[in-house]
C-alpha cells in the first residue's frame, strides 16, 4: 500500500508537470544565456516552483475552508481543469516551440516568469497537489509523503532542464510531441478518475447519522449500541 500510493503520486505529478515538454519552452526563454547562466536558471527555476507548490500544500486548503469551498466541490473543478488541460496536450499542433524572437525580448527574471510559473507550477500542478494533500483524507504522514514525492519529481525535472540542450537533439520536436500525447492520456484518465471519484456518492449510511436517527426514535440503549458498532469512519452529512 505504501509503495503503490509513492508510485501513483509519482505517476500523477510527472504526467502533470511532465518535464520533457518544458524542454522545448527552456530553451527558447532562455536562448540569450550562456550555458552556466541558463543552468542557475534551470535550479532557481525549480526551487521557485517548488516553494509555490509547498506553500499550497500547506494553506491550499485552509483558503478552500475560507472560502466555503468543500473539496468534493474543488476535486470536480480540479478534475475538469485537468482534463481540460489534457485534451489540449492531446489535441496541440506538432509544434511547441515558443517563439524565439519573443524570448530575447522577454523582460525580467525568466526563471520567475515564465518558468517557475505558469511552466512548471502552473494551475495543474497546484490543483494535483492539493488533491493529493487532502486533509480530511490523508494524515500528515501521507502528506509528507507526498510532498517529498513532489520534491523527487521537481528534481527530475531540474535535471531534465539540465540537460535540455542533449534531450533537444535526441527527442527533437516530434519526439517531445509524441511524449507530451501519451502523458495527456494518460492524465485525461487521472482527471476522469478524479471527478468519478468525488462524484459518487457513498455507498454505506454514515455510522454516526444511524446512531443519531435510533436515538431520536427512542430507540432501546442495546439497538443504539448495535447501530454504532466499530469504529466510525470519515463520512460527511449528506
Amino acid at each position: 500500500m505504501f509503495e503503490h500510493r509513492i508510485f501513483t503520486d509519482f505517476v500523477y505529478l510527472m504526467v502533470v508537470i511532465e518535464p520533457i515538454s518544458l524542454v522545448p519552452e527552456f530553451l527558447a526563454v532562455t536562448h540569450h544565456q550562456t550555458p552556466p547562466v541558463r543552468r542557475k536558471t534551470a535550479i532557481r527555476a525549480v526551487l521557485i516552483s517548488a516553494v509555490i507548490l509547498v506553500a499550497f500544500i500547506v494553506i491550499g486548503q485552509i483558503l478552500l475552508e475560507a472560502l466555503g469551498i468543500r473539496l468534493p466541490s474543488f476535486s470536480i473543478a480540479g478534475g475538469l481543469v485537468l482534463l481540460g488541460i489534457s485534451l489540449q496536450r492531446v489535441l496541440s499542433a506538432a509544434d511547441v516551440r515558443v517563439d524565439e524572437e519573443a524570448a530575447r525580448e522577454e523582460v525580467g527574471d525568466v526563471a520567475v516568469f515564465p518558468l517557475a510559473t505558469p511552466y512548471i507550477a502552473g494551475p495543474a500542478a497546484i490543483l494535483a497537489v492539493v488533491l493529493l494533500t487532502d486533509n480530511s483524507t490523508f494524515g500528515f504522514f501521507e502528506q509528507a509523503q507526498t510532498t517529498a514525492v513532489m520534491l523527487v519529481v521537481l528534481a527530475v525535472t531540474c535535471a531534465v532542464l539540465l540537460a535540455a540542450g542533449t534531450l533537444d537533439r535526441l527527442l527533437g520536436t516530434t519526439g517531445a510531441d509524441v511524449i507530451s500525447r501519451i502523458s495527456g492520456l494518460i492524465l485525461a484518465a487521472l482527471a476522469v478518475e478524479t471527478c468519478r471519484a468525488s462524484a459518487r456518492p457513498s455507498r454505506f449510511p454514515c455510522p454516526e447519522n444511524v446512531v443519531s436517527g435510533f436515538r431520536r426514535w427512542g430507540a432501546p440503549s442495546c439497538i443504539v449500541a448495535v447501530a454504532g458498532f466499530g469504529k466510525p469512519g470519515r463520512c460527511q452529512a449528506g
